[in-house]
Order: C-alpha cells, then sequence, then structure tokens
C-alpha cells in the first residue's frame, strides 16, 4: 500500500523548526538549542522509520526508544522557560520519575511490536501539561504582543502536538483489528495537526530569543 502524501507533509514538518533555525542565524542557546535537539531526533526516528516501512519491516519499536528521550529532551527545554526557579527545577528533577514511569508502563503493558496503550499517552500528557503550563505562566507575565515571543509559539505548538499525539495510540490500537481504514484516516488528520504544530514552532525560531 503507497504511504499517503499528507503523511510525508507531517513526517517532514517536524524539520520546520530547524530550517527556520538556519535561515536567521540566530545563537541557539538554552531552551531554543534543546527544542532543536527535539527536532532533530524526531527528523532521524520518522527517516528511520520511514525505511522500516518501505521496506515491510516492524517500524513501532522505533517510538519505544525515541518516546522518552524526546520527553526528556521537552521537560528540560521547557525549564529553561519557567519564571521562577522552583518550577524550573521541578520540571528539570520531573525527568527521573517520568523515565522511570516509562519503563515501569513499558515493561507491565506494553508490547513493543505493537502500538502503545500507556506508556507514550502518559508521556504526551506529561509534555502536554508542562507546554501548558509554560505557556499560561508565560503570558501571564509577558509584556507587549505574544506572538513576538518565541516561548508562545513553541509551546503553543507543543501543547498541539502532545495533545494530539496522547490519543494516537491507543485510538491505533483500537481500530487496527476491526477498522484499519479509519486509523489510516486517523493518521491522515495526525499528519496536519502535527505540520500545523511544528510550523508553530519554527515560527519560534523566527522570533527574537527570549530572555
Amino acid at each position: 500500500m503507497a504511504i499517503p502524501a499528507v503523511l510525508y507533509l507531517g513526517a517532514t514538518s517536524e524539520a520546520a523548526p530547524l530550517v527556520a533555525a538556519a535561515v536567521v542565524r540566530q545563537p541557539a542557546r538554552g531552551a531554543r538549542a534543546w527544542v532543536l535537539t527535539w527536532c532533530t531526533l524526531l527528523v532521524v526516528a520518522d527517516g528511520a522509520q520511514l525505511w522500516l516501512a518501505l521496506h515491510k519491516i516492524n517500524n513501532l519499536w522505533i517510538a519505544y526508544l525515541v518516546t522518552p528521550v524526546g520527553g526528556a529532551l521537552v521537560l528540560w527545554a521547557l525549564s529553561f522557560w519557567q519564571s521562577g526557579q522552583l518550577p524550573r527545577l521541578t520540571l528539570r528533577l520531573a525527568i527521573v520519575p517520568f523515565l522511570v514511569a516509562w519503563a515501569v508502563l513499558t515493561v507491565a503493558f506494553e508490547d513493543t511490536s505493537a502500538f502503545s496503550r500507556a506508556a507514550e499517552p502518559m508521556a504526551s500528557l506529561m509534555c502536554l501539561g508542562a507546554a501548558t503550563f509554560t505557556l499560561l505562566t508565560r503570558s501571564r507575565d509577558a509584556v507587549g504582543s505574544l506572538l513576538r515571543h518565541d516561548w508562545f509559539w513553541v509551546t503553543a505548538g507543543m501543547a498541539l502536538y502532545f495533545g494530539m499525539l496522547s490519543t494516537v495510540g491507543p485510538l491505533s490500537a483500537l481500530l487496527l483489528g476491526d477498522a484499519p481504514g479509519l486509523m489510516f484516516q486517523a493518521y491522515e488528520v495526525k499528519s496536519v495537526l502535527q505540520a500545523a504544530a511544528f510550523l508553530a514552532v519554527a515560527g519560534g525560531m523566527v522570533c527574537p530569543a527570549a530572555a
């Protein structure tokens, strides 16, 4: 079965922040550097998944390697955009229990050759909460237009991405056996939302770096 073009759109959109950062040539420090590292990880992972899919090899196991690393990178990146020392330290310390919870859920409930029902949704909800918290707290104290702040676009894009991602695994596992056609439609919708999310992150990369 041919891979729909919209799925390529979703996968390649993860490179948009990297392209934006290269075009504007602003120094990538702090949160921005870690966000770009996260995007690079996703690009490499999607490239590997695509290669495996084209060779008709199961590629679902890659997500079980990428998701905990990506989640840790996101939490670390967002910690730089916290307004106070306590939330900054909280996000950084949360990485350890996050990884422990990921490992426990994976060992206890997951089949790494199938869609994730527990571990990936947990990771996505954790990152969704961190991105939303950062967006709301920074917006409360922001000076000037929100649209001129890099953290606004990046955290909004992350919130959209992880909100969508938290439902994909369980929904795919539910639909795969009984309604594979609906599952492919769900992935097409996912790809559109993913493209919108990473275009927002790319928009943040062209804004002035937050203090």
